[in-house]
Parts: C-alpha cells; structure tokens; sequence
C-alpha cells in the first residue's frame, strides 16, 4: 500500500448552531472514505507508456507514430454523405446501415 500524503492543518473551523463559523482548538481528518468512497492507495501502473520532456518548457518528447486508417481492416459501418442528403426513399442518407443482416 503506498503512502498516503501528510495534510499540514493550518486552521480548523467548525459550523456554530446559528451558521456561522467558528475556529476550533481540535484537529479534525476526514478522508473520502470517511464519505463511503470506495479509494485505492495501491500504486498503479499506466496503461499507456507516456513520454515526459526532459525539461520544464521543452518538448523534446519523441514523436509518437499514430496508425493510418489504411492500415487496418475496420470499415466504416455507415455511409459517409452530406448532411443534407437523402435516399430515394426520403430518408436521411447518413444513417443507412452499410452491412446487411
């Protein structure tokens, strides 16, 4: 389980009967657990290997190549047509299905 980080108080106040404010002498932690958050304090490793700059102001990151859409087998599963355009029957073109049953 990983550190959790210290919290430095500096004051600590708490609501009077009438709404108003008021500091207290006690110190009072609460948590997002303390609110029934369900937190994890594991360390976790990324899904996706980032590159970082090696200096603040600098991006000297290498270039991450992204894949060409023809490089793949996936097709569209809808037509690509104007916004206004329409079948023979009147409907609207862009949301005919292109693969069959």
């Amino acid at each position: 389980m990983a550190n959790r980080p210290e919290i430095t108080i500096q004051h600590q106040a708490a609501f009077t009967d009438d709404g108003e404010l008021e500091l207290t002498g006690e110190s009072l932690e609460t948590s997002l657990v303390d609110f029934g958050a369900d937190v994890s304090h594991r360390d976790q490793e990324t899904r996706l290997g980032r590159p970082t700059a090696s200096q603040f102001g600098i991006d000297d990151r290498v270039e991450v190549r992204q894949s060409e859409a023809d490089d793949t087998d996936q097709s569209s599963l809808f037509a690509d047509t104007a916004d206004d355009q329409q079948t023979l029957t009147g409907e609207d073109a862009s949301a005919q299905f292109l693969f069959d049953d």
